[in-house]
């Protein structure tokens, strides 16, 4: 039996970004969830050979950060969107996006879903 599913946004929809960075969301508090699932979409990217990369991450001190169990994503394809259901083991979550390329990458993406609680 599943917990309760809290409505989240990461990323609202449609988040822009540029420039050859990381760029993270503010760290929460998720003691009292179990998982995250999380739907990613992506725009096109511009730029010479771009790329884009988003990691759902966890950490116990919100200094050393891991990638949570399940929250890999494979190069997001344009205009598709996937599913990431990552166990939430650590005290803190984040959303990590990260670009690349060799001249001034931009990209659009948006990342919502749900937390799901602990059951007591």
């Amino acid at each position: 039996m599943p917990g309760e599913l809290v409505p989240l946004v990461l990323l609202p929809r449609y988040t822009t970004f540029a420039g050859v960075d990381d760029f993270v969301t503010l760290a929460m508090d998720v003691t009292d969830y179990s998982s995250a699932i999380v739907n990613l979409w992506r725009g096109k990217l511009l730029g010479t050979n771009p790329t884009m990369t988003v990691l759902l991450e966890e950490s116990s001190d919100q200094v050393t950060w891991f990638t949570c169990s399940g929250g890999s994503t494979p190069a997001l394809v344009e205009d598709d969107e996937v599913q990431r259901v990552a166990t939430l083991n650590k005290r803190w979550f984040r959303i990590k996006v990260t670009l690349g390329g060799t001249s001034s990458p931009v990209g659009t993406c948006w990342a919502v879903g749900f937390l799901e609680r602990r059951l007591s």
